[in-house]
């Protein structure tokens, strides 16, 4: 008998190499950076929106005459404008909340509720910090992020105006409430 000598048995790839990694994962990587680059698209425009429906039902809803801003110069635009009220008109608390966007493409926002201070200020901008007066019969705040708060108590009515706007657009924006 003879034996035939046999040649070892060739090694066995199963594909698993850095190589069929890499032609695996780069169609993969391209796709999901083409689906980024493609969802990026250009910034959508801030809406404008007309705050008056708003005001009048605060102003219905509320057993205590809550004032409003009033107008403003050229240039701004309400951005959002909501009312927070109970069920059941006639029964406190209501809160008017307007945002506005400045002809400087900054925020500013103005919350009038028939609520005491310094709950409206604790919801709208918790941690603000007292910072001195403020023009006409408004308080500043400041907020943890450094921006003006400014709060007036008129009877039991509250009004808060808050934004990274300028001092001098929060301050046309507080004096505006009537």
């Amino acid at each position: 008998m003879s034996t035939v000598a046999s040649d070892p048995p060739a090694r066995r790839t199963t594909g698993r190499t850095f190589v069929g990694l890499l032609r695996a994962l780069v169609p993969t990587l391209v796709v999901v950076v083409l689906l980024v680059l493609w969802q990026r698209g250009e910034a959508r425009p801030v809406p404008t929106v007309d705050p008056n429906p708003e005001i009048a039902y605060a102003k219905r809803i509320s057993p205590t005459p809550l004032p409003a801003p009033g107008a403003l110069p050229d240039g701004w635009r309400a951005t959002s404008a909501r009312v927070d009220a109970p069920s059941g008109e006639g029964r406190p608390p209501v809160t008017l909340t307007v945002g506005y966007l400045t002809p400087a493409q900054r925020f500013a926002q103005v919350v009038v509720s028939d609520r005491p201070a310094g709950r409206v200020l604790q919801e709208a901008v918790p941690g603000s910090t007292e910072d001195g007066a403020g023009p006409a019969g408004f308080t500043r705040y400041r907020t943890e992020r450094g921006e003006t708060v400014l709060v007036a108590q008129r009877g039991v009515v509250t009004v808060l105006v808050t934004g990274d706007a300028s001092a001098e657009d929060l301050t046309l924006l507080a004096t505006s409430v009537r």
